[in-house]
């Protein structure tokens, strides 16, 4: 079986890439894959256009690409030449297009101004990506319902998102500490992952501020430069006991998670650069579960359904900090219900295994060349 990788560079700007690059490590066993790189927040089309003619040849039996729409230039422009192009070399190799969609933008999640043209706009995004492909790949319910209501039925897959377990560190807890100057024996609170209003990065400054008797490590930096002033204003009205870290390197992005009793993810479903971001999935619950730490997590729709199927996070309202402080004490103090969770989160982390996740893959990849 040949396979092509297609995705961003695992780059600190890019969650798609670093999924893929994870996912690509299992897979290679029993397959040739290649991997083919896109840029990140190009504006350059050449790249995608070169991308499409060089991702599959007749030697290729499925190209897969892990899609999001800010891949895809300015405004997810070049999903109209990248997708229509690669169906063309697909028909004229006879390889299969597999897309997994990581996120999902529909009619519902547009906002002012322009809305019937933006939604025109992402219906024709997404009928570009659904008409092209041969399977389309859901890592969420959330995702899979979105997309379906933007385009209709069609042929489609959804697969866990996978939890690397084989890239879990091991370093005593105390060390983790040490990595950002938190006492050993306070209570710590850890929310890592990149800094921005999605990810309630000011609710969990507002919380810290509300819980001056526990420690509160805010461990990543901004995704793009467009949410340096976001961080700068977290970072300048940051409590004494809020570490921020900046971005950070992949040993201490793994010492975050150990260093945590208790991991505070308050992402919102806010409205962006005239649409709503929905959360359809998050590596920083994978990582929190594949370390075992009990999460508290928004209450979207996303997490609501996670804590209905393994009761494995408890949701809060990021719009009530205050509220927020209260859970955080209540479950620090509690050792047996931060024990449930975490061993809730241990479960989960273990059936949704990159492993297990790698072999649901390459059946995947035998149906769609039958």
């Amino acid at each position: 079986m040949n396979v092509t990788l297609v995705s961003t560079l695992p780059d600190t700007a890019s969650g798609t890439g670093q999924y893929a690059e994870r996912l690509a490590s299992h897979l290679a066993e029993g397959m040739r894959l290649t991997r083919l790189s896109l840029p990140t927040d190009a504006t350059d089309p050449r790249p995608f256009l070169a991308g499409a003619l060089r991702a599959g040849d007749g030697e290729t039996d499925v190209v897969h690409v892990q899609f999001d729409y800010v891949v895809f230039g300015p405004l997810g422009l070049y999903v109209l030449c990248f997708f229509p192009l690669l169906w063309f070399q697909s028909k004229r190799h006879g390889f299969a297009v597999v897309t997994t969609i990581h996120e999902v933008l529909n009619a519902d999640l547009v906002g002012p101004p322009l809305v019937p043209l933006k939604r025109l706009y992402v219906r024709l995004l997404n009928e570009v990506v659904a008409r092209t492909t041969s399977e389309v790949v859901f890592l969420s319910a959330e995702a899979e319902s979105r997309f379906v209501a933007s385009v209709g039925d069609v042929s489609r897959t959804r697969l866990a998102h996978g939890v690397d377990l084989s890239a879990r560190r091991s370093v005593q807890q105390a060390e983790a500490r040490a990595t950002f100057d938190l006492s050993p024996d306070a209570d710590v609170v850890v929310a890592p992952g990149y800094v921005s209003p999605r990810k309630g990065s000011d609710v969990v400054r507002a919380v810290a501020d509300a819980c001056p008797e526990v420690e509160f490590l805010l461990a990543g930096g901004p995704p793009r430069e467009r949410h340096s002033d976001f961080f700068d204003s977290i970072v300048a009205d940051a409590p004494e006991n809020l570490t921020v870290t900046g971005r950070l390197s992949e040993s201490d992005f793994h010492a975050a998670f150990l260093a945590g009793d208790l991991a505070l993810l308050p992402y919102r479903e806010i409205e962006q650069t005239g649409v709503v971001n929905a959360v359809n999935q998050s590596g920083v619950f994978n990582w929190c579960a594949g370390y075992g730490l009990p999460v508290l997590a928004g209450d979207c729709a996303h997490f609501r359904s996670i804590s209905a199927e393994w009761d494995v996070v408890r949701l809060v309202d990021p719009s009530d900090p205050d509220s927020i402080a209260e859970t955080v004490r209540t479950l620090l103090a509690d050792n047996s219900a931060r024990g449930i969770l975490a061993e809730s989160a241990s479960a989960y982390a273990e059936a949704h295994s990159m492993d297990a996740v790698a072999d649901d893959h390459r059946t995947l990849y035998r149906e769609v060349r039958r």
